[in-house]
């Protein structure tokens, strides 16, 4: 807190406002949590897009080191357009709601699009994830994606499941009343990717637990980059400031569950092991050592991460008792570079680094450093 103060005091005296921004002066801070990174900042491949929210509800944009062009893998963030699309698919049809129940062919759990939305935000999980992507398909995603203006996203395989890529979706049963809904799909097998660093670290080890001495090809792997990302977040929260073919059609009911299921923790939901799903689990901008969090007066965060192969990625919209402001980043905790070992430092380097950046940039804005209109 000492050093905000310093800082604003420092501007109000020189009669100027910051000239980098807020990510900058977040990362000029000496808190070992993010000097720790910045020491070694070239191998973390960081890339981070901030949105504050203005009073007449436009943004003012910064930006560090974003590259739509340099690949990084997403992980569980593809969750967030898999979900919202899924909403947009169910309202094609006037027979089905999120609170149809439906299966997948193979699959003993009958569910809901309500109770999957809730898991993915609240744990990640990745078999709600692929009875979505089931419900979708390829094909459908893609198109969507496509139509929106997302030049530099596409889907193209489930998630942690054998045949990921299988390009025929799985029969998905829908019951209405005394029928059967059933959707599937045949679809087309995509394009390699052309981006910088497709080949990812220096070893890995393959399904089978073997080792491979060379590095990991990326380019058939699902991609969102950051400025997509941001703005799939940017989008579903303010829809007006965007033109309606790039917005996601969801009714205010189906918004208001997204919103609902982003901002829960586990503990608000049933039949989940707190030994294993703290409150803290898939939160890490502005997130509490604690497992056990209490709600924040202060704070709203809606958000989705994502953790695969070293890289942690996060978007979220966090809202303070003053500011409002957007938040998606991206980085590689994998020191020894070897991929599939399950030596990544995510609790160690990258989740305090995510905490403590979104802290610090909040703080910054609160000082008034930055214009806002």
């Amino acid at each position: 807190m000492k050093n905000i103060l310093l800082i604003t005091l420092l501007l109000i005296l020189s009669g100027c406002k910051s000239a980098e921004g807020p990510i900058q002066d977040a990362l000029k801070s000496n808190k070992s949590r993010i000097s720790i990174v910045k020491k070694k900042i070239k191998n973390h491949n960081i890339q981070i897009k901030l949105s504050v929210l203005n009073s007449d509800n436009s943004f003012k944009d910064y930006g560090f080191n974003i590259d739509d062009e340099k690949y990084f893998y997403p992980a569980s963030t593809v969750k967030l357009p898999i979900v919202l699309l899924a909403l947009e698919k169910i309202n094609e049809y006037e027979d089905i709601s999120v609170k149809t129940p439906f299966k997948l062919e193979d699959d003993t759990l009958s569910t809901t699009m309500e109770d999957e939305i809730y898991k993915i935000f609240t744990i990640s999980d990745n078999q709600a994830n692929n009875r979505l992507f089931e419900f979708l398909g390829q094909d459908y995603i893609n198109e969507k994606l496509d139509k929106k203006g997302f030049k530099n996203s596409r889907i193209v395989h489930r998630l942690s499941t054998p045949d990921s890529e299988n390009l025929r979706t799985k029969n998905v049963l829908f019951f209405v009343e005394d029928s059967t809904l059933v959707f599937n799909s045949i679809n087309k097998k995509a394009k390699n990717l052309k981006l910088k660093n497709t080949m990812l670290g220096r070893g890995y080890y393959n399904n089978s637990g073997e080792f491979v001495n060379k590095s990991m090809d990326f380019s058939n792997k699902n991609f969102i980059s950051i400025n997509d990302l941001h703005e799939m977040t940017q989008r579903l929260f303010y829809p007006d400031n965007f033109k309606e073919k790039e917005r996601f059609n969801l009714t205010e009911d189906q918004l208001e569950l997204v919103k609902k299921a982003m901002s829960t923790v586990p503990s608000e939901l049933k039949n989940l092991d707190p030994d294993e799903y703290s409150d803290n689990y898939v939160k890490f901008f502005s997130r509490r050592d604690e497992k056990t969090m209490t709600k924040d007066d202060d704070l709203e965060i809606y958000n989705k991460v994502g953790t695969a192969y070293g890289q942690l990625t996060e978007t979220a919209l966090i809202i303070s008792k003053n500011n409002t402001i957007i938040l998606t980043a991206t980085m590689t905790v994998n020191e020894n570079q070897y991929l599939n070992d399950d030596k990544y430092e995510y609790d160690s380097i990258g989740i305090p680094f995510f905490s403590t950046l979104s802290r610090e940039i909040l703080n910054l804005i609160l000082t008034g450093i930055y214009e806002v209109n």
